[in-house]
């Protein structure tokens, strides 16, 4: 990045722009349920398969310089889906720096109690579905009392992934509901 500055005999030049830091409003890739209304529980993942080895990881690309540390302040999770929304459910979502489901890391599908191997975990934030006449919606925050999640995105990358697990139980509305996140930010720039 580059910016015009003038020099001492009032010319103009452009330099190499000192380190930033933006906003970030970054939406992700939507996760699909499976085609069910299978009653969640609390604890259980929110997956889009499930069978632990077919769950595929969800990302959201966050910057668009590789490597460079960003926050997470706050997270929107939008579906189509009354039934959460209608519970007034509760749900943490939990962040990574790397793929999730590698190295068998995922140890349950939709449905099925949460766990999961800590490689990669950054941070779990928590929220409340509110209803929407066309789904739900909940907005999250860090759940550890901080005010943000200090991350690197994936190692040479762009992208964080993230893991919605029921805190409290809801049935969905449909077969094969999405979830869709946005996640806010800023972004640091070196």
């Amino acid at each position: 990045m580059t910016m015009q500055v003038r020099d001492a005999n009032n010319a103009v030049v452009t330099i190499s722009k000192p380190g930033t830091t933006r906003f970030i409003v970054a939406t992700g890739t939507a996760l699909t349920r499976p085609a069910n209304q299978t009653p969640y529980s609390a604890g259980d993942h929110i997956a889009n398969d499930p069978d632990a080895s077919d769950v595929t990881a969800n990302s959201i690309t966050v910057a668009d310089v590789a490597d460079q540390p960003f926050t997470v302040e706050a997270f929107t999770l939008t579906t189509n889906d009354t039934g959460p929304g209608a519970a007034g459910a509760t749900v943490d979502v939990h962040i990574f720096n790397s793929d999730p489901t590698a190295n068998s890391g995922v140890g349950a599908g939709d449905n099925a109690t949460y766990a999961q191997k800590r490689a990669g975990w950054v941070g779990v934030l928590s929220g409340t579905f509110r209803s929407m006449s066309d789904g739900s919606v909940a907005r999250l925050v860090p759940a550890s009392g901080d005010n943000r999640i200090i991350m690197k995105p994936v190692s040479g990358g762009l992208a964080l992934y993230w893991q919605p697990v029921a805190v409290t139980g809801f049935t969905s509305s449909a077969n094969g509901t999405t979830f869709t996140p946005t996640v806010e930010g800023f972004f640091g720039r070196a």
